[in-house]
């Protein structure tokens, strides 16, 4: 499975990995802003209230039916690239010789979640109920 200090047999894993990780980038950054601008939201709507003004007004010149949708969204796409990453990453580390000890150490999750994550990628040898 390993080819060598840190070489890998197809390097088709290693290449979706580096691409799982620069969408995952491209993804934070995008979060990043969007909570930014979330925040921006919150201080407008924080500022009214304490100022006593009507919460309908508050959230309408807030542009809040614009922004809950889109963090909601940045959100979910945020979530949905980091485990594509975290898989990619996963593939490579097996195909570099990681056994799911190795996964569940470095990843710092139970080993129930580490052949979860090695089935989803297809690791072979890995249990095929949730039991270990």
């Amino acid at each position: 499975m390993d080819s060598g200090e840190g070489g890998v047999d197809d390097p088709g894993v290693q290449a979706r990995a580096v691409a799982e990780m620069e969408l995952l980038l491209e993804a934070t950054t995008a979060l990043r802003r969007d909570l930014e601008g979330h925040e921006a939201v919150c201080r407008t709507i924080l500022d009214g209230i304490r100022n006593g003004e009507r919460l309908a007004t508050v959230l309408d010149r807030a542009g809040s039916q614009r922004w809950r949708p889109r963090l909601t969204d940045s959100l979910t796409t945020y979530e949905r690239l980091r485990h594509r990453a975290r898989l990619g990453l996963i593939a490579l580390g097996v195909e570099q010789g990681m056994t799911v000890t190795d996964v569940q150490r470095h990843w710092a999750i139970t080993k129930q979640l580490a052949n979860r994550a090695l089935r989803q990628i297809g690791a072979p040898g890995t249990p095929r109920s949730g039991r270990t």
